[in-house]
């Protein structure tokens, strides 16, 4: 009996179960309609393209985007060297001699700001006023309860690019980063005044041996390319180019005018001395007497000296993103990228370890076989350096570099206003520089298809006077700042996407609507 209890009980759950099911079928079976509905029929099939007008338009779209760059390139006015590569992601819409080395004048500093990113350190840089353990603070007099410091006053350079006094830096009015040597000098003077010294018998010492002396000189730094050595930069006339010091203050100028004109700057020969000098004069105009000229050396060790005052830069980040407008800044961080290697400032050694493997770590595509890239300075100020395109490119074509990073700030984005057509998003950053010109950048497209793009160009000729000109005669060319190939290359791109407007090819409406 207990042999067919189990068979049965099976039976019994099989049989209720079938009969649930076949009640649930007649309740969702509608049956057989005997009326036809009035309302409309579907236009479009279900297993249409136009059920994905995105997707049908795209070819077209990318064709057109193709044809109009390649216009471009065609109906304008050609430079002697040009390149342009267009991207979507990983995928290459429009290249044009993409691997030719040419002078990429500011944009070379895109370079310089990945270089320096990727050496993996977001410190800033420190500038310290202090003084030896060993000098003394004796009375002065006693009855006012004054003393005299009798000893130097040390300031320690620690290759701060941004360190500027407030008459200075408050010349260009773009908000641009600063460290405030006005911060740290008026710290100091409180320190010494909370001791009640009010002379010092000695002298205010600059210190910039962070570089030692071949690693300051810019003037005569030279590269060797081939059979040739050639100097870095030439001596320009307009005071651009310096000593580049670990104490440089206000970017290395003694004195400017007050409309921010650059050929009018006058160049210090000798920063730390220059800085210790400007500090020498705070200290006398407080009321404080300082008895000996100051001077340039090299301060105490660190456990050997009395700190007074330190000020920290800002983050390095900002100070990477105001390279990119700044020439002094960006020859700073290059010489700090050696540094924090391991190495040393020196330019040439930092460049055969960039050509060894610097490149590479940093993710650029370096070949030296190519030649396509020579890098010889940070800023790109020298006729020697050269990049090409596909180098340009690969600094902002990552959405989490420093490249990326730096055209989302609104502040350097310095040419949205070329662009008259589009209704996405448009970061772009440009330069003309002599004979070069470029543009860098990105374009988000109202499909949210996002376009990578750089373009560079360079045409010597377009500097010369024509021929029976007038002695008084400026040199003509398309390639100014905003010119015409960078705007109509702009206008190509942000007519993306192209070709039918998305509804004319999305789903029709029924029949009878």
């Amino acid at each position: 009996m207990r042999r067919l209890l189990l068979p049965v009980l099976l039976l019994i759950i099989v049989i209720a179960a079938s009969i649930q099911m076949n009640n649930a079928n007649e309740a969702a079976d509608p049956g057989f309609t005997d009326a036809v509905s009035d309302d409309p029929s579907l236009e479009t099939p279900l297993l249409s393209a136009r059920r994905a007008p995105s997707w049908l338009r795209a070819p077209t779209s990318d064709s057109l985007l193709t044809d109009a760059i390649g216009t471009v390139l065609a109906t304008s006015e050609q430079p002697a060297l040009a390149c342009v590569l267009v991207t979507r992601g990983d995928e290459q819409l429009a290249a044009s001699s993409t691997e030719t080395a040419i002078r990429a004048a500011e944009l070379h500093r895109f370079i310089t700001a990945t270089l320096i990113d990727s050496a993996g350190s977001g410190q800033g840089f420190r500038t310290e006023i202090a003084y030896s353990t060993s000098a003394e603070i004796v009375p002065l007099d006693e009855d006012l309860g004054t003393f005299e410091l009798v000893g130097d006053i040390w300031i320690i350079g620690g290759g701060d690019p941004v360190l500027a006094s407030w008459d200075y830096i408050s010349r260009f009015r773009d908000g641009r980063p600063y460290t405030s040597w006005d911060t740290l000098t008026s710290t100091a003077i409180d320190a010494l005044t909370a001791l009640n010294i009010v002379s010092i018998d000695g002298r205010i010492i600059g210190d910039e041996t962070k570089y030692s002396p071949n690693e300051r000189d810019y003037f005569n730094d030279e590269l060797t390319i081939g059979d040739t050595t050639v100097k870095i930069w030439e001596r320009p006339d307009d005071g651009s180019v310096g000593p580049m010091s670990a104490l440089l203050l206000n970017d290395g100028f003694d004195t400017w005018p007050s409309d921010v004109d650059q050929a009018k700057n006058k160049r210090s020969s000798n920063p730390a001395v220059s800085a210790a000098n400007t500090f020498d004069d705070l200290l006398e105009a407080a009321g404080f007497t300082v008895r000996r000229s100051p001077a340039d050396g090299e301060a105490p060790p660190l456990a050997e000296r009395t700190t007074i005052a330190s000020i920290d830069s800002p983050p390095l980040i900002e100070i990477i993103e105001r390279s990119l407008i700044d020439a002094t800044t960006a020859e700073m961080l290059l010489k700090e990228y050696g540094i924090r290697l391991g190495g040393s400032a020196e330019r040439v050694g930092i460049i055969l370890g960039l050509v060894r493997d610097g490149f590479e770590l940093s993710g650029l595509p370096f070949d030296i076989n190519s030649q396509s890239t020579i890098y010889a300075d940070g800023s790109g100020r020298s006729s020697i350096s050269k990049t090409s395109c596909e180098m340009i490119h690969a600094t902002i074509s990552d959405p989490s570099g420093i490249g990326a990073s730096i055209l989302r700030k609104p502040t350097l984005s310095n040419v949205a206003h070329c662009a008259r057509a589009g209704s996405g998003t448009l970061r772009v950053f440009a330069t003309a520089d002599g004979a070069s010109t470029g543009i860098v950048g990105t374009y988000i497209a109202e499909n949210g298809e996002q376009l990578t793009f750089v373009m560079l160009a360079e045409d010597p000729g377009r500097l010369t006077v024509p021929e029976g000109a007038g002695d008084s005669t400026e040199p003509e060319g398309p390639y100014e700042f905003c010119n015409t190939l960078q705007i109509a290359l702009l206008d190509a791109i942000t007519g993306h996407p192209y070709g039918p407007a998305l509804e004319d090819l999305s789903p029709l409406f029924p029949v009878g609507n």
